[in-house]
């Protein structure tokens, strides 16, 4: 039954006279039963957790169409900001190798797959920061840091620029030596530059180096800053580098390293250096990972390094131990060496982005849940700095929701990986509730946590 009006203005004001009539003028409140004066207790302001990182990523070739023009990264960022969004990662080298910025020595990219862009008009990364620091949103911009093309449509620089040609990975197949470029028959997908080549480095930093000298970003995101496969590079500057690193002559490369038990290019048969090999290129991906980051706060400090990887560690075939080179845990393995878990990198990054990219959510002992990654990789970083949960919503009966929520309450931050994955699947709605949900249990349990 509906109450009047009048009911709820004399319950409001009899309220306010009794709450006012029980209050003396000094702020004491009554008296006990030995007429002592009864004292209110000190307020205690309400505590409210300050926001987290939730960071959305815009992968380039999935959204060249939709973000070809202003009004569209408007009405996304716009889109974005609603459900939640703090910061996006603007991807502008994909790993065709060309870019989405203004730059003095890499090609535009006007071309991804069937869509073609001839003409902007305006200068994508830029015109994406302005946007989203007048909505006070960050920008972590992304760049693929070893691909130059792709070899199953033959494009990119590394097709279509001979600076490029002798410094791609040679990978060492049951048929021999291919240059990587040059075979999609084994799932080569991207064709990866030869990390240990001087001028692969040169250029790295140089990239690096000119995002953030001529652009206002809040972060750099490392992508692709890696060895495709265990198969690469097998070129003889690699087998001279990795003798100097280990102080040894290998007599018979590749075999030395290992050879192969059939076709399969993945079922080898580890050689007498295998293992010394695995920490070597691990090594070498360090070296970027340390060089990049001091690059890049050299020029602003204040930027922030991330680097995205996967969650299922170790990943020697990659050459990428995210994991904190002070944390000695790989002896389980049989390819570690005793000093493979001094090739971690966590140190040199300010964030590490954990790609739980699993389609379950919880359980703790579930080595395929988003739960169990976050666990591990909490373990196996500590704090050697900051950790994001990542998730990919790819799928559209993934629980996106309990998976914002999950990561957001139990890392430093959120990657939801990303916006056409998002949009395609109407996730929009679910994502918002999953932060808002988690903030709200963070800011009561400090306020729980203040009044006690």
């Amino acid at each position: 039954m509906k109450r009047s009006l009048k009911f709820f203005l004399f319950s409001f004001v009899t309220i306010a006279f009794m709450s006012c009539s029980c209050t003396k003028p000094n702020g004491t409140e009554g008296t006990d039963d030995n007429g002592d004066d009864i004292i209110d207790p000190e307020p205690v302001d309400s505590v409210v957790v300050a926001d987290k990182p939730t960071v959305l990523w815009i992968d380039a070739e999935a959204n060249f169409e939709r973000l070809k023009s202003k009004p569209g990264i408007k009405t996304f960022l716009d889109k974005a900001q609603e459900a939640g969004f703090n910061t996006v990662v603007v991807d502008v080298k994909p790993v065709q190798g060309d870019v989405l910025y203004d730059s003095d020595f890499l090609p535009l990219c006007t071309t991804l797959g069937d869509i073609t862009i001839s003409n902007r008009g305006f200068d994508y990364l830029e015109y994406f920061i302005e946007q989203a620091h007048e909505r006070d949103m960050k920008v972590t911009v992304s760049t693929t840091i070893m691909t130059m093309g792709q070899p199953s449509t033959k494009t990119g620089p590394g097709y279509t620029d001979e600076y490029w040609d002798d410094k791609f990975c040679l990978e060492y197949l049951p048929e021999g030596l291919v240059d990587i470029r040059e075979t999609t028959d084994y799932g080569n997908v991207f064709a990866f530059l030869n990390p240990v080549l001087p001028e692969v480095k040169e250029y790295a930093i140089k990239m690096v180096q000119e995002v953030t000298t001529k652009y206002d970003i809040d972060g750099y995101a490392l992508d692709y800053c890696r060895y495709q496969n265990v198969n690469s590079d097998f070129s003889q500057a690699s087998k001279e580098a990795f003798e100097e690193y280990a102080s040894i002559t290998v007599e018979n490369f590749p075999e030395d390293i290992y050879t192969f038990n059939s076709s399969d290019k993945t079922d080898i048969n580890p050689g007498q250096y295998y293992n010394q090999w695995i920490e070597w290129r691990a090594s070498v991906i360090q070296g970027y990972v340390k060089d990049i980051s001091e690059a890049i706060h050299a020029i602003k400090p204040e930027v922030s390094v991330e680097y995205w990887a996967a969650s299922w560690w170790p990943l020697p075939y990659t050459g990428q131990n995210w994991a904190s080179k002070e944390m000695d845990n790989t002896s389980a393995y049989w390819w570690a060496t005793d000093d493979y878990y001094k090739t971690g990198f966590a140190e040199y990054l300010d964030v590490f982005q954990l790609g739980a990219y699993l389609s379950t959510v919880y359980g703790p002992t579930n080595a395929e849940s988003i739960e169990y990654a976050i666990n591990r990789c909490q373990s196996i970083i500590g704090d050697a700095c900051t950790i994001y949960g990542t998730v990919s919503c790819a799928s559209a009966s993934f629980d996106i929701e309990e998976a914002a929520y999950l990561c957001y309450k139990e890392t430093e931050g959120v990657m939801i990986f990303e916006l056409s994955h998002i949009n395609n699947n109407h996730f929009w709605e679910e994502i918002k509730a999953g932060f808002d949900r988690a903030k709200q249990e963070l800011n009561d349990e400090a306020n729980a946590s203040a009044s006690e």
